[in-house]
């Protein structure tokens, strides 16, 4: 269940992310911006990576493609596993922000659809 928790004048909404979800949003968040939005993208970035433990149950692993690219992939059993983020305000916009341009450029991917949804569809706090 999300929620939107009150906490020291800040709001921050608390999500479950699913494993895919937390790997899309990585791959999702801006590599440049003002020194605000990079502190806060690092700290969104911190909060969604995975540990040595995950990525050793998970059995995730990096892929190169021929074409130069990557992927990850991990053990099915574990697509359903959940973790709790925070997501203050202003990174919850940056994300919006993030969602929506790429939406606009037609350069949103097929693992970034239930994101999209999440938070620019559905529209959290």
């Amino acid at each position: 269940m999300d929620s939107v928790v009150l906490s020291s004048a800040v709001r921050w909404l608390a999500l479950k992310l699913n494993v895919a979800e937390r790997v899309a949003l990585l791959n999702a968040l801006p590599m440049e911006g003002n020194i605000v939005t990079l502190k806060i993208v690092r700290e969104l970035q911190n909060q969604l990576a995975f540990s040595e433990a995950e990525i050793k149950r998970f059995k995730m692993k990096n892929t190169r493609t021929p074409d130069g690219g990557a992927f990850v992939t991990w053990d099915s059993d574990f697509t359903d596993e959940t973790k709790d983020v925070k997501i203050g305000e202003v990174a919850h916009g940056i994300i919006v922000e993030q969602l929506k341009m790429l939406e606009s450029q037609k350069r949103l991917r097929l693992e970034m659809l239930d994101l999209y949804e999440k938070f620019v569809t559905h529209n959290h706090p």
